[in-house]
């Protein structure tokens, strides 16, 4: 009798077995539907090639105008706790690339196709994994939710040549290069001085703790760091505002989804031994393996 429970156990097991994988799927693909808002039926694959493209030529520029720190240790780390988010993101046709830069401004940029930047004046405020975290999911949510690509109507060459960066691109007039490169200006005050709209902040906040939360990480991270560099006065670009009804909405979020109270990594001692390691890698070396081709 007992032999034959054990077999009719083992063959109930079998036969759930798929049902539990399915449902596990299922509840990973809700989590991340939650974590974002865009309609992937809103844009074709050649939008998203124009996406990359002119992402692309903004991290140029960007990389024009900061030095990138030669710390590959530092690089390395930072592309690995990116990587861990993106995998669980809602665009696995995006390739992200993180790059740290030498700046005192206490900030964070993105450009469209995935390119996040973090100054190395951002990283000294942070105390460990979950608020680095907290902030590269930020970014990560930007660039998921187009919120640049919206705001300058990027769209890819089969839709209206009007509003088409393929057609600036492919077109050998003097004035169509001036527009395409009006439009790089554009994004890049967008991204260094003018900042996003409010709302596409908040969306970005919302994004970040659940795709956090769903990586592994305490999803707090990202509030206790907005609550802390709310309170310094000097050196915060003002493109990474912090206001107390964005930090509610946090809060707010974190309650609703359920994972306000979730106790999750930290990383504290990783975090602290990475940001100090030493290597004298010329910069210039990484630019060329992030963006094959790339200048400073």
């Amino acid at each position: 009798m007992k032999t034959l429970s054990l077999v009719f156990l083992i063959a109930l097991l079998s036969f759930l077995q798929p049902h539990i994988l399915r449902a596990a799927e299922k509840n990973d693909q809700d989590w991340r539907a939650r974590s974002s808002v865009v309609d992937r039926d809103t844009y074709s694959e050649s939008d998203t090639d124009e996406e990359l493209n002119f992402g692309r030529e903004i991290a140029a520029r960007l990389l024009g105008q900061y030095k990138m720190s030669g710390n590959e240790k530092l690089q390395k780390y930072i592309n690995l706790v990116g990587t861990t988010l993106t995998r669980n993101c809602i665009r696995p046709e995006l390739d992200f690339h993180f790059v740290v830069i030498e700046s005192s401004e206490i900030n964070a940029y993105s450009t469209p196709g995935g390119y996040v930047f973090v100054t190395t004046a951002v990283l000294e405020k942070m105390e460990n994994e979950a608020e680095l975290a907290g902030v590269l999911a930020h970014e990560i949510s930007h660039v998921t939710e187009r919120h640049i690509v919206k705001e300058l109507n990027l769209k890819g060459a089969e839709k209206s040549a009007v509003s088409s960066i393929a057609a600036l691109i492919g077109g050998a007039s003097e004035s169509v290069g001036i527009a395409f490169s009006q439009a790089v200006d554009k994004a890049v005050d967008l991204i260094l001085r003018d900042g996003y709209k409010k709302e596409d902040e908040m969306q970005a906040d919302a994004g970040a703790v659940l795709l956090c939360a769903f990586s592994g990480y305490d999803p707090s991270g990202l509030v206790t760091f907005l609550d802390k560099i709310g309170k310094i006065k000097d050196g915060v670009g003002k493109t990474y505002p912090v206001y107390d009804v964005r930090l509610a909405t946090l809060q707010r979020t974190m309650s609703d989804e359920g994972i306000g109270e979730m106790k999750l990594a930290l990383n504290t001692e990783r975090f602290t031994k990475a940001v100090k390691a030493e290597n004298s890698e010329n910069p210039f070396n990484i630019i060329r393996k992030i963006i094959p081709g790339g200048t400073p």
